[in-house]
């Protein structure tokens, strides 16, 4: 088994996908999900080379939208060199890390990282491996 995409609230489908399009992602599957009571989620995938996908919600109704950030506790993109893409990111309007610059730690045998958070508040790392 492998996952087929993590799902993520976005208050706002545009902004989100102009978001992820700085990350290399690419638009995929698009289509709404009509439910029982009148309201609808407007799903995008976003699609990221190695097969990752991420799966925008945008619900019609903003109450359905999960309280504080419970999209999900954080979700991680691997990357070659941590510090290079923090720079692109940056150099392309990203501004809202959470540290000036990645910092290591000797977790799983020596990682370098930085977390991020995205347009409706998705906790994001940034992994390299060392």
């Amino acid at each position: 088994m492998k996952i087929g995409h993590i799902a993520l609230y976005t208050k706002d489908l545009n902004e989100s996908t102009k978001f992820y399009s700085l990350f290399g992602g690419k638009k995929g599957a698009e289509g709404i999900l009509n439910l029982e009571n009148g309201t609808s989620k407007h799903l995008l995938h976003i699609e990221f080379e190695g097969g990752t996908t991420i799966e925008l919600v945008c619900p019609s109704d903003p109450a359905m939208m999960p309280a504080g950030n419970g999209l999900c506790e954080h979700f991680c993109f691997a990357v070659e060199n941590i510090d290079e893409t923090v720079k692109e990111l940056r150099a392309k309007g990203i501004d809202t890390f959470r540290t000036e610059e990645p910092y290591d730690s000797s977790l799983f045998g020596g990682i370098r990282i930085i977390f991020l958070t995205g347009p409706s508040g998705e906790l994001i790392e940034l992994f390299q491996q060392r």
